[in-house]
């Protein structure tokens, strides 16, 4: 059944996240549908409840920070701990540390704003 569940769920994350395009952000469905992956790996797997958290989370961020402002954080996160020249090209930047502080307000005010509810079983 979890196999099951996980062949339906991308689809499923493709077509009922699109919903984000309706309401005005610029997030593309690849990104969404990786956020969403990549946060429920991080909060317990792919159930309802952590996918429901997970895309509150998103809807929250993305209400906060326009996707292009997202990227650019994002990848000076990802870059900055890079060693040598290449790592202190992004280290250096004022525009990506602000992009970056931009980014962990977001994500911050994001993660208030959606409770993850963990099913308890017998």
């Amino acid at each position: 059944m979890n196999r099951f569940f996980n062949l339906l769920l991308v689809p499923f994350l493709a077509i009922s996240l699109n919903a984000n395009a309706a309401q005005g952000n610029d997030y593309s469905t690849e990104e969404i549908v990786r956020y969403t992956l990549d946060c429920m790996a991080d909060n317990g797997g792919l159930s309802d409840e952590s996918f429901y958290y997970c895309t509150c989370r998103l809807d929250h961020l993305a209400a906060q920070i326009s996707f292009s402002d997202y990227e650019e954080g994002r990848t000076f996160e990802r870059n900055r701990a890079m060693v040598g020249e290449k790592g202190g090209f992004f280290r250096d930047s004022e525009r990506g540390e602000g992009m970056y502080e931009k980014l962990v307000k977001a994500r911050e005010i994001a993660a208030s704003q959606c409770t993850l509810v963990k099913k308890v079983t017998r």
